[in-house]
């Protein structure tokens, strides 16, 4: 079974990247998958500023692609824990799954609270509804009704997967088209949308994934700074999203994927990382 893992950049590479690229090298041969990166492979481009976010998607029309079984496509900000050798391909297959993806399990909560403009609740709530006016399909809720959110930068596809989203997903354009006519942040017009409704709409068997396999690091709260780190003793893979991380160095990325909080050292600011409660903010001793 030929299995691989997928990744690519569009524009100046920082040393951030180069490192979670090398980091999912050195996984893939602990488990005896082929990788690949793509430098600049530029494979949409006429999407503005979310055309970069599609070459997710590269694998899945790309003939040079269609010898593999299974293909699990990364951001370059995820990290395989040290010397983990979980494979994340036996996981999948044995759930004989079209497609794996895991949930943002603190984004339904927080879009409810944010008063960001961009994404909060009531703008999850219109998307929602377009989708199911375009599309004819509701898309999956939690226990208190709020829309699933799941992340696309941690995506496996079988074969069967791949080939069911080469024959049916839309034209990216009329995917972003339908969303700008409709008022929609542009965000929603980016691949994590995009996959998140058209998975539903053409009936993927999917695998919810464990979200050790993301276990995502993001700002908890900008004044005081804090952190959320939902790591656990069981986190596979580290997914560090806070805004600035780009600008740091290969060393502390390792450190931040594998050390406690408390030995990241300093951010950008010359400022000691200080863990945060993730859904309010707040400092935690």
């Amino acid at each position: 079974m030929k299995n691989l893992i997928y990744q690519y950049w569009d524009g100046s590479i920082k040393e951030s990247c180069r490192a979670g690229i090398a980091n999912l090298k050195e996984y893939a041969e602990r488990i005896g998958a082929e990788h690949i990166f793509e430098d600049n492979p530029r494979f949409v481009n006429n999407l503005g500023s979310y055309s970069p976010h599609y070459g997710a998607f590269k694998p899945i029309y790309d003939n040079a692609y269609t010898d593999y079984n299974n293909i699990l496509f990364c951001d370059t900000d995820i990290f395989a824990l040290d010397g983990l050798t979980d494979n994340i391909f036996d996981y999948f297959t044995a759930s004989n799954a079209e497609i794996g993806i895991c949930t943002e399990p603190l984004q339904p909560e927080l879009r409810q609270k944010t008063d960001s403009k961009i994404i909060n609740h009531s703008t999850d709530e219109k998307w929602a509804n377009l989708i199911k006016q375009h599309y004819g399909v509701d898309v999956p809720r939690d226990e208190q009704n709020r829309m699933k959110v799941y992340n696309s930068g941690v995506v496996i596809y079988s074969r069967k997967g791949l080939d069911k989203a080469k024959e049916n997903f839309p034209k990216f354009k009329d995917y972003a088209n339908l969303i700008n006519k409709n008022g929609l942040p542009a965000f929603y017009t980016c691949d994590q949308p995009f996959l998140h409704a058209m998975i539903f709409v053409h009936k993927f068997d999917i695998l919810e994934m464990d979200n050790e396999w993301n276990r995502y690091i993001t700002w908890a709260n900008k004044n005081p700074k804090t952190i959320c780190d939902p790591r656990t003793k069981d986190t596979k893979f580290v997914h560090i999203m806070f805004r600035s991380a780009d600008n740091l160095s290969a060393e502390q990325h390792n450190k931040i994927a594998n050390l406690p909080i408390e030995e990241w050292g300093v951010d950008k600011d010359g400022d000691k990382f200080i863990r945060g409660d993730c859904l309010t903010g707040a400092p935690l001793k």
